[in-house]
């Protein structure tokens, strides 16, 4: 019987030796591409899956909301000095009068009532006071009497106008929230009639400053890290009191007003407040929400 045997060629030489090399050299270059892209394509996923959770737990918790109308103000000479009397007392016209709305002023001395019915000096020296609310008698009295001629005159309020001047916005952090820079905050607010977009004024920390295009902060409670006076920062646990001058926005806020505030921070989700102004309006400060 014949035997058959296989017979096994192979290439050789310098020219399969280069193919052998560049195969190689294409299959590492491929596996490293396909490595970084996977790894750019993890850390991007990574990116904006931080991005999201950011955005979900990012945001305002809103605590109160509060309106405030403004007193209607009144200005009555108490008496005039004649270089001997030394009390002045009278009753006002209009009443009861609102505390802390006092202010008596002779042109050096300057009292303003403390809310008790105290007149408490606050520019100037020897001269004291008091206010009845009720009953609407002041009087001051002078260590030295003033001058002939000094004209001692008191400015008041009495009553309250009909629409809501301005509103207090209590508001905190949502559980797990990020700080939040109130630089970077938006504040939309509606009547259904005016419609404004209000941004941050940290130079102002009171209403009557404020104008149609800004809203203002003060802090309630600053929990640490302690950074609101340096960054204007929220962090968790704080409480801010926002302030928005209604008025001069253009609102007009009258009984059974409905409005709309929407708290919108750089990142995360906006937080709507709907409320209805009362029916009726009896105090000065209107819890509204």
């Amino acid at each position: 019987m014949k035997r058959m045997r296989n017979k096994e060629e192979g290439e050789f030489g310098i020219g399969t030796l280069i193919i052998f090399i560049a195969i190689i050299i294409v299959a590492a270059v491929a596996a490293s591409v396909i490595i970084q892209t996977a790894y750019l394509l993890q850390q991007q996923a990574e990116e904006t899956g931080d991005i999201a959770m950011q955005d979900v737990a990012t945001g305002f918790k809103v605590i109160t909301v509060e309106g405030i109308r403004q007193d209607y103000y009144y200005t009555e000479n108490i008496g005039a000095g004649d270089g001997s009397r030394t009390t002045f007392t009278k009753v006002l016209s209009h009443g009861p009068v609102n505390p802390n709305s006092v202010v008596v002023s002779d042109g050096t001395n300057v009292l303003k009532d403390d809310g008790t019915g105290n007149l408490i000096l606050t520019s100037g020296s020897g001269v004291s006071g008091w206010i009845g609310y009720d009953n609407k008698t002041i009087s001051v009295t002078y260590t030295t009497a003033p001058a002939s001629g000094t004209t001692i005159s008191v400015t008041y309020g009495s009553g309250y106008k009909r629409t809501l001047e301005y509103l207090e916005i209590k508001a905190g952090l949502v559980a797990g929230s990020p700080p939040i820079s109130m630089d970077s905050v938006l504040i939309e607010i509606t009547d259904g009639y005016t419609d404004a977009t209000l941004t941050f004024n940290a130079s102002v920390t009171n209403y009557t400053h404020l104008g149609a295009s800004h809203f203002a902060a003060e802090i309630a409670r600053d929990m640490p890290p302690v950074n609101w006076e340096r960054d204007r920062v929220l962090t968790l646990g704080d409480v801010v009191r926002i302030y928005i001058n209604a008025s001069a926005i253009g609102l007009y806020l009258e009984p059974q007003t409905t409005v709309m505030v929407k708290l919108i921070p750089k990142h995360g989700v906006p937080t709507l407040v709907e409320f209805t102004t009362p029916a009726t309006y009896t105090t000065k400060y209107m819890e509204l929400w």
